[in-house]
């Protein structure tokens, strides 16, 4: 920061009001210009310079000045320097696991929640056990396609926590109604009643959601936060069909009766 004499003099002499009062700053301080020293660590053998600023303006803007004076630095940097970001930044701690405390909490109520609804303990975890199938998905979206993993992601885990056991939860309260009207001698036949009925709402609602996120990721990784969440929440709801497909029935043991032998008894 560059003072010239004027603001130097402007600091000391303009009154300032403390309550009631109007004082000056030389009466109860001094301004002094020392020298601030740039401390040069040592690291891996290389002598590392950490320079700091700020920056006025959103941060994909920030991005792109930040890009630009590195390139113009590394061209007139002589042999043996080398100019680059600092891998830490605001705003994500990931040795933080305090977030992930509150991602078992919101898994807790939606259980507490769906045992109520379908007067029952074991089914409330057929409906569960899908919030980590599609984790899976938005792990293998990052992982795949080497995306940054920041807020935009944890929060793509709160947003499937809720949407991924909708599904299964319309399903199974349809599979619950008929068999308690019909009697559970069928369960293969019964449940596949409640799943024609209720497959086509719940892709409708997967595909609407996917396609309402694009133009969040239109824009490549620039969006900081949006695209993170959008791409994790995409590739969530995607790998949730396996789950509905696959997993959902196989966690409730539907069995076809014409499956079920009996061997006589000699």
């Amino acid at each position: 920061m560059f003072l010239n004499w004027t603001h130097v003099w402007d600091l000391n002499n303009r009154p300032v009001a403390i309550g009631e009062k109007q004082l000056k700053l030389s009466n109860f301080g001094q301004i002094v210009k020392q020298k601030s020293g740039n401390e040069i660590h040592k690291t891996n053998q290389q002598y590392r310079l950490v320079v700091a600023y700020d920056f006025v303006g959103p941060e994909p803007l920030s991005k792109i000045v930040r890009e630009r004076h590195e390139k113009e630095l590394a061209q007139i940097l002589p042999l043996g320097y080398s100019v680059k970001q600092s891998a830490w930044q605001w705003g994500w701690d990931r040795t933080d696991k305090k977030q992930y405390f509150l991602i078992i909490l919101v898994i807790v109520i939606i259980y507490f929640i769906c045992s109520i609804l379908l007067e029952s303990l074991r089914q409330p975890f057929a409906v569960i056990l899908m919030v980590p199938v599609s984790f899976t998905g938005v792990f293998l979206t990052f992982y795949l396609f080497g995306f940054n993993f920041d807020q935009g992601g944890f929060a793509s885990f709160v947003l499937l926590s809720g949407i991924a056991v909708n599904a299964g939860l319309y399903i199974i309260n349809d599979y619950n109604h008929f068999c308690r009207d019909k009697g559970k001698k069928d369960s293969l036949k019964i449940y596949l009643k409640a799943f024609n009925q209720k497959i086509i709402p719940v892709f409708l609602t997967i595909i609407s959601t996917v396609l309402g996120l694009v133009p969040f990721v239109w824009s490549g990784q620039k969006e900081v936060f949006w695209f993170a969440f959008a791409a994790g929440a995409m590739g969530g709801l995607l790998f949730s069909i396996v789950a509905i497909l696959i997993y959902l029935p196989l966690f409730l043991k539907i069995r076809d009766k014409r499956s079920i032998k009996f061997n006589p008894v000699s």
